[in-house]
């Protein structure tokens, strides 16, 4: 491969950020997997260039970030990535690119958001990240093509040393957005686990909605938000983590991160999170909320079971990383 390659990489938010704040608190899942996906490209001797909203430029382990006022913007690229919005590709010279999509997006939404037009003239061809999100993609969506693109944990998720013979303590986990049916979930547990087993305790996700005095005698617990070495660690000291799943989820990073680190998942499987939880594997699927209550409470308390689940997960933790991400966007895209 040719060291003068170029990828582009255009983020919508406001968020200010570089490579530096990878170890931070703020970054949100999409921020974080673009940083991860940008450093592969660097390992593999082609050109990064991510544009965000940065005061300073820098270059952060060979990924030059750059601000929309960048006179490197100038450059010819071999393949623009921007996430979401086909409007930032305005002024824009690359011989081919992409939309990063991270969200479901309907008809309504894709006109309101001003992409119809701008989708039509700059063809770009979307990656997905599941097929749940594919097949929800309309063909007057995604005119130009669409691919599935999975994203992954970062390599300290997989580097971590696991102990599958470790029982950690009764601990339930939540940790992921608390507007993702978390007001279902947290009545499940008052309602029918908790008065079944009253020595398990559930750590909850307290951003978004105030759960600040929410019912602390049936063991639910607000957890303190903290980096990812501190989610690690908390993930560790958990038996399973509890998520309902919700249908805007195209991939919910924490379950991934989660079974990586051999913590089994109970789940409705609403949305994506079906294609990563397998039943009986890696955790359970259940139908209703009593199939829930019962896979919960047989992780809770059955030590065999989950040493069982965690062999499993443990076999097979290490497969698919970045590299292997980076090197099918390369196949699609570059060569």
């Amino acid at each position: 491969m040719q060291n003068n390659k170029k990828i582009l990489i255009l983020d919508n938010s406001n968020q200010s950020f570089t490579g530096n704040d990878l170890e931070g608190e703020f970054l949100r899942g999409t921020e974080t997997s673009l940083i991860l996906l940008a450093e592969e490209f660097v390992k593999k001797k082609i050109d990064v260039f991510f544009v965000t909203n940065t005061q300073k430029e820098e270059k952060v382990r060979g990924v030059n970030y750059i601000n929309f006022n960048s006179d490197a913007l100038k450059k010819i690229f071999n393949l623009a990535i921007a996430v979401s919005n086909a409007n930032l590709f305005k002024n824009i010279s690359s011989r081919k690119k992409a939309i990063f999509s991270v969200s479901n997006q309907t008809l309504e939404k894709f006109i309101r958001k001003k992409q119809f037009l701008s989708t039509y003239i700059y063809k770009p061809v979307i990656v997905t990240l599941c097929n749940y999100q594919y097949e929800l993609r309309s063909k007057i969506t995604s005119p130009y093509g669409k691919i599935v693109i999975p994203i992954t944990v970062d390599k300290m998720f997989l580097n971590e040393k696991v102990d599958i013979n470790k029982i950690p303590s009764k601990n339930a986990i939540y940790n992921i957005r608390s507007n993702r049916n978390l007001d279902e979930l947290i009545e499940i547990w008052i309602k029918y686990i908790y008065p079944r087993n009253k020595n398990l305790r559930f750590n909850i996700t307290p951003n978004l909605i105030n759960y600040s005095d929410l019912h602390k005698e049936k063991n639910i617990f607000l957890r303190k938000i903290g980096n990812r070495r501190q989610m690690i660690e908390e993930l560790k000291e958990s038996r399973v983590l509890l998520y309902l799943g919700h249908k805007s989820d195209i991939f919910t990073l924490t379950v991934e991160e989660a079974i990586r680190l051999c913590v089994p998942v109970v789940t409705y499987g609403t949305g994506s999170i079906k294609e990563r939880v397998q039943h009986g594997f890696n955790g359970f699927i259940a139908k209703n909320s009593k199939e829930f209550t019962n896979y919960t409470l047989d992780i809770m308390n059955d030590d065999k079971l989950l040493k069982e689940l965690k062999e499993n997960m443990y076999k097979s933790r290490l497969r698919y990383d970045w590299s292997n991400i980076a090197d099918t966007w390369i196949e699609k895209f570059i060569e």
